[in-house]
């Protein structure tokens, strides 16, 4: 796991390197298992919890840091090197959305500031830095 967040409702989410496929965005539920490490993704199989959203090529995700503003989840993507956005309704998530695709490089950590924006942490050697951007 990368980042945890919490919507609106109290449920927590969790973002998750695949091994070098299949990285994910989980709905949390206690006692669930996701299948690690037998599969990843969303396998269909009843004895796991399917991810809600799979990246099934890390080079446009490993996602990392997250917040949740507004039930929207904001996803740092480190070898991605872009800001997803996943909408969250009543525990299910949208079409991811990327943005800043190799803009600002690895995107290491996203967390929510007290006006609403993001605050997104860069992860590049001597030039790591961190931005402000306006969500809405």
């Amino acid at each position: 796991m990368q980042g945890l967040a919490w919507d609106s409702a109290g449920r927590l989410w969790a973002t998750e390197f695949g091994p070098e496929v299949d990285d994910e965005l989980n709905l949390i539920e206690p006692g669930a298992d996701y299948g690690w490490p037998d599969v990843t993704g969303a396998p269909h199989d009843s004895r796991f919890v399917d991810a809600q959203v799979v990246w099934p090529s890390t080079a446009s995700s490993s996602p990392s840091g997250m917040a949740i503003v507004d039930d929207v989840a904001y996803i740092g993507g480190l070898r991605g090197q872009r800001l997803w956005q996943v909408p969250l309704v009543a525990g299910t998530a949208g079409e991811p959305v990327s943005h800043f695709d190799g803009s600002y490089g690895r995107l290491r950590d996203v967390v929510a500031g007290s006006d609403g924006s993001l605050l997104v942490a860069t992860n590049e050697p001597g030039n790591a830095r961190i931005l402000r951007v306006r969500t809405g």
